[in-house]
């Protein structure tokens, strides 16, 4: 289990990776147009070698089992914090723009441009098998419901077939069958999946460049979803997650995947189909800021209770 000394030098390393985005962003280094090219790159270049460098993992039968029901303890946890917020807001009468973006700003994590950085420094290769869990439940949700309900338009398994979607597939036959890449392929797939936390922080920062902060600040609606999506709804399922048949340190890595700020994704979506676009990315931005002061609490509170 990390010290807490550790935690904060890691967050205090992620914090200086968006410290040169925001500089890069705001020196015209990295312009917006740039920053959605880059973000692609991390996501469909990139981030398919990072899930595939933890092919070189041990895991037993029994672990993947345990990985399995985590992937269902996720997707659950998602689907009843979307039924939560859409039911709070039809009762509350709020207009289908802002509860549909409210309820995906709360349901999903940045557990890969945030997440995932941190706990591999934490916890080693084993958080790269934890995003991977993540990202499918992620991405089952996202792309079926989220998505459609973003745009208005019909659900198609298309949207399924990510390239990351596809490399944990093939990951998870590779962990299965006890496969690995040969040495040189191996150094290739881990080097190139290692840019992927360098790279992702630095987008944050390039994002959070091309708005006010002054601005964000003064959303105050961005306040409720920030304590919900970063301490709230982690510190309730550590009650779930305590139950789970792994290592306490494995438990304190999920934590922190949840307890990740409100997902990039969300404020793309919004945007693109002018669902409450200035709320989304506000409130993106500020559960981002909030991450450094919320996820230290997270943690010091979940290596206690988890062990």
């Amino acid at each position: 289990m990390p010290s807490m000394d550790i935690v904060f030098t890691q967050i205090l390393v992620i914090l200086l990776y968006v410290v040169i985005g925001y500089i890069s962003g705001k020196a015209g280094l990295i312009r917006p147009d740039q920053r959605k090219y880059l973000t692609r790159i991390c996501t469909d270049l990139i981030l398919p070698f990072t899930i595939l460098s933890a092919s070189s993992q041990e895991v037993s039968q029994k672990e993947l089992t345990g990985f399995a029901l985590i992937t269902l303890l996720i997707l659950l946890t998602y689907i009843v914090t979307t039924a939560a917020a859409l039911g709070i807001q039809t009762l509350m009468k709020t207009k289908r723009p802002m509860k549909i973006t409210t309820a995906s700003l709360l349901t999903y994590p940045n557990c890969t441009f945030l997440g995932l950085p941190l706990c591999r420094a934490l916890f080693g290769e084993i958080a790269v098998l934890y995003n991977a869990v993540a990202l499918v439940a992620f991405n089952v949700l996202f792309f079926t419901w989220q998505a459609s309900a973003f745009t208005g338009k019909k659900f198609s398994w298309r949207n399924l077939l990510t390239l990351p979607n596809i490399a944990t597939g093939i990951l998870i036959v590779m962990l299965a069958l006890r496969w690995h890449f040969p040495s040189p392929v191996q150094t290739v797939v881990s080097n190139t999946g290692a840019m992927i936390s360098p790279l992702s922080l630095i987008i944050i920062g390039v994002m959070m460049s091309e708005n006010r902060l002054t601005a964000v600040l003064k959303e105050k609606r961005a306040y409720a979803v920030t304590l919900i999506r970063n301490l709230l709804i982690p510190l309730t399922l550590m009650l779930l997650i305590r139950l789970l048949d792994i290592d306490a340190a494995g438990k304190v890595c999920l934590l922190v995947y949840l307890a990740c700020p409100c997902a990039t994704l969300t404020s793309i979506y919004a945007i693109q189909n002018d669902m409450e676009p200035e709320f989304a990315a506000r409130s993106v931005l500020m559960s981002t800021l909030f991450f450094a002061g919320t996820l230290p609490l997270v943690i010091f509170l979940g290596t206690r209770f988890l062990q």
